[in-house]
């Protein structure tokens, strides 16, 4: 047996057949991979048609338990199931391109890969983050492999027993970046393929019992320490540790951030989010670190660091809203003026420039909540530009916004 394939059920009813049929229809040997379900005490119909599947199908088998309330117990139970030299997990309202295990399993076998992350693409044929799929990569750049970290990837079984590699149970938020950022670490060879459209992500909004719960911010942030402090203890190479702690912290411990989400979260869940990725900052990414972020997740870790709560909601309640921030210039510089900044001084958040409290926004019509990087630009090419060219600090300050494009992104 080359593969198992092991998919978590609960409660997908309305999609488990087209996975299941995607799944049945791969272009492998019938005698070469098996279909592992593992029932998580689902509520719906999904386990009837499990179990119908594995009446008609004898590549199909399912196991049936209590609801563990998350996915990383199912996942166990499969892989401990499993009979194939390899495993690859997948979501039971995803599915898989008809080529894909054949292809993943000949590439692991022709070069040995431990872990193989296939190309990603959304229902409706978009790629996912297109920096990973850029070529097929016999070794990829941990770079890039640790900007998907969710658990759709072939492993092989051997090197999972050997490392006692298994997904932490219980209800821990991003168990699956945890499993697969201690793979990427310690495997012998990681391998991307991007020469097929290997695994389709179905997006909508009732994806089972994890999506429905609110995410507690003290419990997803400590997740991601756990997934930096890997990287710490695995990564011999000091300068891809960092990269790969940036990236963590940009994408993980950032994203709460953003317009179209702080500012609409309750007062009291706004200051918890705000002290957890504070401590979060402070304990596992040093400062100095904040050079390699983009300009707008700079400024935001610059107030998260501050403890800023306000001005957070401020900044996030402008890109939702359309509006415009003051910029003066300085004799060092330029200010960012922020409504809702403390008084306790601006905030540097690069030479030649920081943040200053301000008076309240104006709408501008262009900075909508569904572009805010073309806000950004249109406000850094309208109001900063003329005023950084008044300064030699302020024409270093756009210079390296300018080479904000940075391999640590």
């Amino acid at each position: 047996m080359k593969v198992s394939v092991i998919v978590p059920v609960f409660n997908t009813e309305p999609y488990l057949v087209e996975c299941l049929d995607s799944l049945l229809a791969q272009d492998m040997p019938s005698g070469e991979f098996e279909i592992v379900a593992v029932d998580d005490g689902s509520t719906d119909g999904s386990g009837r048609i499990l179990d119908d599947y594995a009446d008609r199908h004898g590549r199909v088998r399912v196991l049936h338990q209590e609801n563990s309330g998350w996915p990383g117990r199912p996942r166990n139970v499969g892989i401990e199931a499993a009979k194939g030299e390899y495993v690859f997990f997948a979501d039971s309202d995803d599915r898989l391109g008809p080529e894909a295990l054949r292809r993943m399993v000949e590439f692991a076998d022709a070069h040995g890969s431990d872990v193989v992350v296939p190309r990603h693409m959304h229902f409706d044929g978009r790629p996912y983050d297109g920096s990973v799929w850029r070529a097929n990569a016999v070794d990829a750049d941990l770079r890039l492999a640790i900007l998907t970290v969710g658990p759709w990837k072939l492993f092989r079984r051997d090197f999972l027993d050997r490392r006692g590699l298994r997904f932490p149970e219980g209800k821990i938020r991003l168990e699956d970046g945890i499993f697969v950022t201690e793979a990427y670490l310690t495997a012998r060879r990681v391998s991307v393929l991007t020469d097929s459209d290997y695994y389709y992500k179905r997006e909508q909004p009732d994806r089972g019992n994890i999506s429905k719960t609110a995410v507690e911010p003290w419990g997803y942030t400590a997740s991601v320490a756990r997934m930096m402090m890997l990287i710490r203890t695995h990564c011999a190479d000091a300068t891809l540790a960092d990269a790969m702690v940036t990236i963590l912290y940009r994408r993980k411990g950032l994203r709460w951030f953003e317009p179209g989400r702080f500012a609409r979260f309750p007062a009291d869940v706004r200051s918890q989010w705000v002290a957890a990725a504070a401590a979060l900052a402070e304990e596992h990414v040093p400062v100095r670190l904040d050079v390699h972020l983009p300009l707008m997740h700079r400024i935001r870790s610059t107030l998260v660091r501050a403890g800023e709560t306000e001005a957070l909601r401020t900044l996030s309640a402008a890109q939702d809203a359309g509006a415009s921030l003051e910029v003066t210039g300085v004799t060092d510089g330029l200010d960012v003026r922020i409504p809702g900044l403390t008084g306790q001084g601006p905030l540097q958040v690069l030479p030649g420039l920081r943040l200053a409290p301000g008076d309240p926004i104006r709408a501008r019509r262009h900075w909508t909540a569904t572009a805010p990087g073309r806000a950004v630009r249109s406000l850094a090419r309208e109001r900063i530009l003329p005023l950084a060219l008044r300064t030699g600090a302020g024409r270093r300050a756009w210079a390296w916004a300018g080479r904000r494009v940075d391999p640590l992104r």
